[in-house]
Parts: structure tokens; sequence; C-alpha cells
């Protein structure tokens, strides 16, 4: 696939780049970005540009729509890792599957190589607790077609859900929802954000919160971040267990007339892994 479809679109990502590179730097800088100018200049050049285009094909239209795209990604990129540094990791969550939902679009419609952001974005995913998740499903009247208005699903409406139209993306707005038809819990949904709730100090968001603690006192750059690797250790509360102290099982015995032959219990360990700066390999990927 091309990196994009159109001569203007690639003259577009060129002027970007630069801006989109000084965003990048300043994640590290500043251990993530809460909200940047930089996003909002390059947004608002996309928008004139969108403008200046008007009357130009479908595919420079497209183009700018993966474009704005690109930037979002970035955006959502710096605010992900400033949550993790000043310990919003609830809401990190959510701007995670964000990011993610914006790389298919980005993969779906262009050739930019956005690969450094999702590999370690994918290793950051594995820290978080969330691994059942809630799934609903409604009646409702009629799906409203974004672009045109008329109902998607009906041979009035010409287009295709998921698609572009002229940089515009056709999807279905629920109208005059009905009823509840279900809700299940399921391990593979299509929306991760519809999950359990934890409060930010819960004990569950350990591993975040212990990376969360090295971005913010500067012992690892977000560049920096290489992945999880996940092993087993002995439980901190067996080792330090005497003879004579209540057994770690909770039988109410002494250690030594319980579990002392037994094998040590185990428990998960994470390993944060470093690797070298990704931040040259997603600007070259752009």
């Amino acid at each position: 696939m091309l990196v994009l479809k159109s001569p203007a679109g690639l003259q577009l990502l060129s002027e970007i780049r630069d801006g989109v590179r000084s965003h990048l730097l300043s994640i590290d800088a500043e251990a993530g970005v809460e909200e940047s100018n930089r996003i909002k200049l390059l947004l608002s050049k996309l928008a004139d540009a969108r403008i200046a285009h008007e009357s130009s094909p479908d595919e420079v239209h497209d183009d700018i729509f993966v474009l704005e795209t690109y930037v979002k990604l970035v955006g959502e990129y710096g605010l992900l890792w400033r949550q993790l540094a000043t310990s919003q990791f609830s809401e990190s969550w959510s701007t995670l599957q964000n990011a993610f939902g914006l790389i298919r679009l980005i993969k779906r419609f262009s050739g930019i190589n956005v690969s450094a952001i999702e590999d370690q974005l994918c290793a950051l995913e594995t820290a978080y607790p969330y691994n059942i998740f809630f799934s609903m499903g409604a009646v409702v009247e009629r799906f409203e077609c974004s672009i045109c208005g008329k109902d998607i699903d009906s041979f009035d409406c010409s287009h295709r859900k998921g698609e572009l139209y002229r940089g515009q993306m056709a999807h279905g707005i629920a109208r005059n929802i009905l009823r509840l038809d279900h809700l299940a819990i399921v391990e593979q949904p299509v929306d991760k954000r519809c999950t359990v709730t934890y409060a930010n100090d819960a004990p569950q968001f350990e591993v975040v919160r212990y990376l969360g603690r090295l971005l913010s006192s500067r012992k690892l750059l977000a560049s920096n971040f290489g992945g999880i690797a996940w092993g087993k250790r002995a439980s901190p509360k067996h080792q330090s267990l005497g003879r004579n102290d209540p057994c770690h099982c909770g039988s109410g015995l002494k250690y030594k007339k319980c579990c002392i032959d037994k094998p040590p219990p185990q428990q998960d360990h994470a390993q944060i892994l470093p690797t070298h700066s990704i931040l040259e390999r997603v600007a070259a990927g752009a």
C-alpha cells in the first residue's frame, strides 16, 4: 500500500513531520503531555488544507482524514504517558484504547508505518488488570447515516459503514433506543473500554503504578519503554515468615506445622524492559 494516495497528501505529510517530531520529543522532556498547542496547530493546519482543497479529488480529502487521525494518535500517545506519570491509571486505559482505534484507522486507509507505537502500546496493555469486559445490546428504531442522514441499512443510503467519502467516515448513529436487549460478559469485546472501573490507588494497578513511578522520577523515558517480561517469583509475604509465624495459607497453624515443606507460593512478577528510543522509528515511519 502506498503511504498516501495523493501527491497533495504526501506534501502535507512532509509539512507536518517536524511538528510531530517536536511533540514526540516533548513527551520525553515532560513525562508526557496533557494538552499540546503543537497538536492543535497541526490539526488547524490540516483543517485549512481541507478548505484549500475543497475542489480536489476524493483521494486528497481521504489523505487529509488519515493525517488528522495520525496527528490525533500522536496527541493521545502523549496524553497516555502523562496520565501514567501522574497516577491517572483508570483514565489512561481509555486513552490507550483510543490510541488503538486510531492505529487501526491509519493502517486501514494508508501505508503510514505506526508499528513502533503499536508494538509499544501492545506491550503496555499487558500491564493492566483487565481481562473481562462488558458488551451491551439494544433495540433501536434505526441507524442514521452520519453522511446523508438516511437509514444506513436501507437502499436509500448509498454509503457503507466504515468507508471514507471525501474524507468523512460513514457510521450509523443510533436513533430512538427502544429497549435494552442484553448485557453480556465477554473476553474479546469489540470495545475494551466497557470494563470494571478500579480506583487509581487500587492494588490491581500495581504494575502500571510502578511504571508511572519510573516515568515521573525520570528513571525511564516514554520512548525507551521496550515492554514487560512476565515471570514468577516467591511471594514476599512467604519470604518474611518465621518458623513460628502463622502460616501464609490462612490455616491458623504455625508455619513450621503447616506449609514449611511445601514449595513456596508464586506470584506474577513484571520486569520493565528498556529499549532504544522509538522516536526515530516513529518519525521515519511517517
